[in-house]
């Protein structure tokens, strides 16, 4: 009995142990991507990311093998909270029309709030042209935005339509606006809106 006890109480600790290395990792990434959405990644060191985020070198090397590590690991965490949101906006609307206004609404929000942190993504994507190390963390992030993709069409009834090919057309239209908020555009959310619109309506 003393045995099974003792098990239990080792798997409760690494779970513990587990469940803290997790909250620690969170918390790095949230300050470091303050920091690399500003910078990029091209200019920005484990050094640099750690002055700029408030945290020490050694503590971003503790938790993270080196600067891909840190950087996958924070876009992914970025865009999953994104997916989340949009997500989110799609619950608890009824017809099309409130689904439609519901995400669009989310994705202009997106660009009009988080820019620079956006910004960071397609940075890291161009990166993994030439960095083999970030493909798996690219590929993970642009799989769930298919998903998401996916789930969006359903919600507007449209479930059998291809769900990778509106994911480009979409990625496309927030990427134009993205950049053109970043140049200062005021207009680049509800533009966005307008043509994700164009690009979803139904055809006659």
């Amino acid at each position: 009995m003393a045995t099974v006890e003792k098990a239990r109480k080792i798997k409760a600790d690494a779970r513990k142990r587990s469940k803290q290395r997790v909250e620690a990792r969170n918390e790095l990434a949230s300050h470091a991507i303050v920091a690399l959405s500003e910078l990029g990644y091209a200019r920005t060191g484990l050094r640099d990311i750690a002055s700029l985020s408030g945290r020490s070198v050694g503590a971003l090397t503790y938790y993270f093998d080196d600067k891909i590590d840190l950087i996958s690991y924070c876009v992914r965490v970025y865009k999953e909270q994104f997916v989340r949101q949009i997500d989110a906006a799609m619950n608890g609307q009824g017809s099309n029309t409130e689904v439609m206004e519901a995400v669009t609404s989310a994705f202009a929000w997106a660009i009009e709030n988080d820019a620079h942190k956006h910004r960071l993504w397609y940075d890291i994507r161009s990166q993994a042209l030439f960095e083999e190390a970030l493909r798996p963390a690219v590929q993970e992030i642009e799989d769930n935005l298919t998903a998401m993709v996916l789930r969006f069409l359903a919600r507007l009834g449209r479930p059998n339509e291809n769900g990778q090919a509106m994911y480009f057309l979409l990625d496309g239209l927030f990427r134009v606006h993205l950049q053109a908020a970043l140049e200062g555009d005021t207009y680049a959310p509800e533009n966005l809106k307008a043509a994700m619109y164009e690009v979803l309506a139904p055809s006659p």
